[in-house]
């Protein structure tokens, strides 16, 4: 009963979060609402309070002991504030040394999940089911964890066991961000039966101690993560390996966060105050992942961003670290297509990797040019905090600006476009859009869009047209006047169309700037953001068809920078500072300078 009650607590914080939205209304309250006329305007947004999920909780008060329901509430406050590192009132207990705490500015209702009352409840309850652990190294954790097992296990309101629901919103998440990197509901219960030798144990055999002890001693047979997202903070860090807090920190979740390579690359190429082999900074740049991918100038970007560091980074140093680095890019290149193929955020990763290459003999003369790779990179980072943004809330630590629509002028005379010729990259989006949509269909997601007239399938149909006029160019066949006026008329702003039908956007919703979290460094009491600002013109000297040409584009504005570990910048934070007149900006990488025409 006494482990019954804690794990019931825990799961009664997510319960409390969701039912502390403000939840749409269904036609009947509205007709019940108007006086028997529906008004289809929802009701105005309202953020959540601290005192409402307060006085949610309190419906649950009579069901725990005192000392519980203490801790109950106070684990609701501090999610709510999302402004502290500290001990968890409810999962302290499984680090008794307090070695492992809660970073509860995670809390904070980021990316598109800020918008709505909804959409920030199920962000909370999904960070707290996500980020929570049952240590196993602990045998209260292991008694729970049994129990949440047998739970899952047994059947709903509609008599189906609850797993099956989980299973369903875990595959739908996975589609798109990738598998858990920690041990979930199969892996706990596969081990279970092969340990235990039976496919059902009881509520009594959970907290049995025998029982307990015997699936303790087989703990080194489950996989530990591969990326530590807890703070960890012990007096024995410093004797610790990375390796050896991996271990520690081995744990059920019960929707844990996804691994994803670039935050293992991260991990990997980062350290605190554990052991490790060469010197390796504890905030890292995103540079290290595309210079993992081979990128030779975010490489040598790299090496430059650990001098600038405090105290700064000798050439010994540097040297040392890229020996690291190399057995990252190593591994990567290990990677097989399946794996790269296991979600979409995935496979948005190894799409970037197509920009970092070396363009020869037969490509425009500025692909070959010096500054080329520079604005590959900015390519790279800019999207890859576009993927960020848009995976947040799933993964182990956008949208587009649309035109106002304004009336068509007379287009000037054959205006002469250009697309850059980058065949790998046009043939691996092809292939990212067909994954796309092949999971659209196996899980009955946005069946519209897969319609003759769909978004996806005109989209696809874009690039196949893009790509054949990148081959064009490549050959030197000349273009038609009727496939350069299509380049010219037809855009893709239906991509950055509302699902809803009718939804109007407001001026905000239409802006590019957005900001996402990637890395949390606890030692330095900071946390790495990546951004875009509002998009850059792009200029580009082209030759084709026997004709130069100045042409112009679209190019992403991108920013890295540190923030405290007090709070997290939502997308409404940042685009105060972009939008402000004048822009209230951190200073640009760097590495940007050559890239901007003064």
């Amino acid at each position: 009963a006494a482990r019954y009650e804690e794990v019931a607590a825990q799961l009664t914080v997510p319960l409390v979060l969701l039912s502390n939205a403000q939840w749409p209304m269904s036609y009947e309250e509205r007709l019940k609402a108007d006086g028997g006329e529906v008004n289809l305007d929802e009701k105005p947004d309202i953020a959540e309070s601290v005192e409402g999920a307060l006085q949610e909780l309190g419906k649950y008060q009579k069901q725990f002991s005192p000392e519980v329901f203490g801790r109950l509430t106070q684990e609701v406050k501090n999610i709510y504030q999302a402004a502290e590192v500290s001990v968890s009132p409810l999962y302290g207990q499984y680090s008794p040394d307090e070695g492992v705490k809660t970073d509860y500015t995670q809390f904070t209702p980021r990316s598109h999940y800020a918008k709505t009352s909804l959409l920030r409840a199920y962000f909370r309850a999904m960070m707290y089911l996500g980020r929570n652990s049952y240590l196993l190294n602990s045998p209260e954790a292991v008694s729970d964890a049994l129990l949440l097992a047998y739970l899952m296990a047994s059947p709903g309101p509609d008599g189906q066991p609850l797993a099956r629901d989980w299973q369903k919103l875990m595959e739908i998440t996975s589609f798109y961000a990738g598998a858990s990197d920690d041990i979930g509901y199969p892996e706990w219960r596969n081990f279970l039966v092969k340990v235990l030798g039976k496919e059902k144990i009881s509520p009594a055999e959970a907290v049995n101690p025998e029982v307990v002890t015997k699936i303790s001693q087989h703990l080194a047979e489950l996989r530990p993560p591969r990326i530590l997202s807890d703070v960890a903070v012990s007096a024995s860090v410093p004797q610790q390996t990375k390796a050896e807090l991996l271990a520690a920190t081995k744990a059920w979740r019960i929707f844990g966060q996804r691994f994803t390579f670039d935050a293992w690359t991260l991990n990997r190429l980062t350290a605190g105050q554990e052991q490790v082999s060469v010197r390796l900074p504890s905030t890292p740049t995103a540079l290290f992942i595309p210079a993992a991918l081979g990128d030779s100038v975010a490489r040598e970007f790299a090496g430059a961003f650990l001098k600038q560091e405090a105290p700064p980074f000798s050439d010994d140093e540097v040297s040392q670290f890229f020996g690291k680095l190399d057995e990252v890019a190593a591994d990567l290149k290990k990677v097989t297509e399946a794996e790269w193929y296991s979600s979409v955020g995935t496979a948005w990763l190894k799409l970037l990797g197509t920009l970092p290459q070396t363009f020869g003999p037969g490509y425009p003369l500025y692909m070959q040019g010096k500054l080329f790779p520079i604005k590959q990179l900015q390519t790279f980072l800019g999207s890859y905090a576009e993927l960020k943004h848009d995976t947040l809330l799933y993964v182990k630590q956008s949208y587009a600006e649309l035109g106002d629509g304004s009336d068509e002028k007379p287009p000037p005379p054959v205006p002469k476009g250009f697309v850059e010729p980058n065949m790998a990259f046009w043939q691996e989006l092809a292939r990212l859009v067909d994954y796309t949509a092949a999971g659209f269909e196996k899980y009955g997601l946005f069946k519209k869009e897969l319609e003759e007239y769909g978004r996806l399938r005109s989209f696809k149909e874009r690039i196949s047209f893009y790509t054949s006029l990148a081959a064009k160019e490549l050959s030197g066949a000349p273009l038609s006047e009727e496939e350069y006026e299509k380049l010219r008329s037809e855009n893709l702003s239906f991509m950055a169309a509302p699902f809803v039908e009718g939804a109007i956007l407001e001026e905000k919703e239409k802006r590019a700037g957005l900001i996402a979290d990637i890395h949390t460094d606890a030692l330095k009491g900071q946390i790495l953001y990546e951004a875009t600002g509002e998009p850059y013109f792009i200029l580009a000297l082209v030759g084709n068809e026997g004709v130069s040409r100045l042409t112009v584009g679209a190019a992403f504005n991108y920013y890295e920078f540190t923030g405290p570990l007090t709070t997290r910048y939502t997308d409404a934070d940042w685009q105060a500072r972009v939008y402000n007149l004048p822009p209230k900006l951190p200073p640009k990488p760097f590495w940007y300078k050559p890239l901007i025409a003064k």
